[in-house]
Order: structure tokens, then sequence, then C-alpha cells
């Protein structure tokens, strides 16, 4: 076995039931390194304490053992994340079609409808909890 092959052995054996690398943990690291050029720019040492202190927690994220708990953070980063990005496309679509339609939401359940421009009084049916109810659309 060469030395290599040995390195590779070793750092598998040391990883045996550790929870490992994860989307948290290698974002909690970019954002690490993130705020370390924030605070080479505005020289704050605060910045380069809290750099270092991710760093630290994503390190410990990934050496430890309870990977149950790992994984339901893990989890719940990715579930927050999907909720961010999905109302963050739907806002940009939103402004991307402001001119041929009108968004509103439903008095019922609050979710966003949407009806053309200038189609005066429409009867609008909610898809999502079916409520029917009359709307002016300007």
């Amino acid at each position: 076995m060469n030395l290599m092959e040995r390195l590779k052995y070793k750092l598998r054996t040391f990883m045996a039931g550790r929870y490992g690398v994860d989307k948290l943990s290698i974002h909690m690291l970019w954002l690490g390194i993130a705020l370390l050029f924030l605070s080479m720019i505005v020289t704050s040492a605060l910045l380069n304490i809290l750099s270092m202190l991710i760093y630290v927690l994503a390190i410990a994220r990934i050496l430890s053992k309870n990977t149950i708990k790992r994984s339901k953070e893990n989890l719940r980063y990715v579930s927050q994340a999907t909720k961010l990005k999905k109302a963050i496309a739907h806002k940009r679509n939103r402004l991307k079609n402001r001119k041929q339609y009108h968004y509103f939401k439903c008095p019922n359940c609050k979710s966003w409808l949407r009806v053309p421009r200038k189609a005066g009084q429409v009867k609008v049916t909610c898809g999502n909890c079916k409520h029917q109810f009359s709307y002016i659309a300007r």
C-alpha cells in the first residue's frame, strides 16, 4: 500500500460513524469565507471572529457522531431554503408579468391568484380552496 492509499484508509476509518458533509455545512463554510473577505475589506475584528466561529461550527457538524440531530438540522435548513427560493421566484414572476396580470390573494385561504389586467368584473374560483367570489380587475 502506498502513502496515498494509507492516508485514504486512515481518513475513511476516522470518518466512520461521523455525520459528514451536507448542504448546511457547505453553505456555512461559504458564509464563513464571505464574512472573512468582508472583514478584510472593512477591517472588522467582529466579522473575523464571526467567520471563525461559523467555521468551527461547520467542522463540528461534519465531525459530529450525532447523525440524527445533524440530519434533522439539515432537513430544516433545506426546507427553509426551498421556501425562500420559491418566494423569490414567485416575486420575480409577479414582477415580470405585472403588465399583463393583476395579482391578489384569495380572501379565504390567502393563496396567490391572478387575473388579466383590464378584464373588468370576473368571477374567480380559487384553485386551492375552491372559494368563488367576484373581482374587479383594473
